[in-house]
């Protein structure tokens, strides 16, 4: 199961941003080491994407850590509002780019 509706089901269960953010990263770590394993078996893990992996190391870095950083700072309402703005972030960037040129 992707992404966004793991996110609304953690949000709709109540739970605290820690508690939140503590169980997504128990849900995705091992569901893309899974996937991540299933990749390379079928041979798709090769060197242009071990390069491309690398590259994106440092935005993945700095990403955690403002997450972090958000996540203590955050009450649970304005937490829940930035998860929720994030969801509709990506969905309209995901219509606009199914949208034919």
């Amino acid at each position: 199961m992707g992404g966004p509706p793991v996110v609304v089901y953690g949000s709709l269960r109540g739970w605290s941003p820690q508690r939140f953010r503590a169980t997504l990263q128990g849900y995705f770590l091992p569901s893309n080491l899974v996937a991540l394993g299933g990749y390379a078996v079928a041979g798709l893990c090769g060197p242009p994407v071990l390069h491309q992996f690398a590259v994106c190391v440092p935005g993945i870095v700095v990403a955690v850590l403002v997450g972090r950083a958000l996540n203590h700072r955050l009450s649970g309402d304005r937490f829940f509002q930035a998860v929720f703005a994030g969801l509709v972030l990506v969905g309209a960037v995901l219509v606009a780019q199914a949208i034919p040129r």
